[in-house]
């Protein structure tokens, strides 16, 4: 083997393994997003939270993307973190952590009674992206306003997919203990 075929074979090596799609939900799960299934074995691949945010922009997985805005719902430091992240990735990385970092603003704003009830009080995701965007504050009729111009410029009912990440968050399995559940309140069966 000559040197430039040494080289190669090396890089190859070195470049790191993407994370699988059940390493993505155990990184979910062990943030308390744990709607997404399977159910993680313990074999799956420690992310460290910059790689579970770069590696979900990435997924083909569709419900794995709609779950980076549940995941900044209960962690707002990361979305935060996602800001600092952006400038790194690429364009079409870039718009999809936009389009969930404020589908999350606007959704916190929208549903703040509901998920303070399900997970306790928990800072505002700071307004980023909006005006380049070309979207309204967070604030204009508590976010449903700008949710609804960022879902209408899709082509999918990314609504009804965004109701779904607020549902399934209020009804997932690993729901933290101490907060009022909803569901057990009001008398209703958990959707599934």
């Amino acid at each position: 083997m000559n040197e430039v075929e040494a080289n190669k074979t090396n890089q190859k090596r070195e470049r790191p393994v993407a994370p699988t799609r059940d390493d993505l939900v155990a990184g979910l799960h062990a943030r308390g997003v744990c709607y997404l299934t399977p159910t993680p074995n313990g074999d799956e691949a420690s992310l460290s939270d910059d790689e579970l945010i770069v590696a979900i922009t990435r997924a083909d997985d569709a419900r794995l993307r709609f779950a980076l805005a549940g995941l900044f719902l209960l962690h707002p430091e990361l979305a935060t973190r996602a800001v600092e992240l952006e400038p790194a990735l690429d364009t079409n990385e870039r718009d999809e952590l936009r389009k969930h970092y404020v589908a999350a603003m606007y959704l916190q704003r929208l549903w703040r009674t509901h998920l303070r009830l399900e997970f306790g009080e928990k800072p505002l995701i700071p307004e980023h992206y909006t005006q380049e965007m070309g979207l309204p504050s967070p604030d204009v009729m508590h976010g449903e306003f700008g949710l609804r111009m960022l879902c209408e410029r899709s082509p999918y009912n990314d609504w009804s997919s965004y109701q779904q990440v607020i549902d399934l968050l209020g009804a997932q399995p690993c729901a933290p203990k101490g907060i009022i559940n909803l569901e057990a309140a009001s008398g209703r069966e958990p959707a599934i």
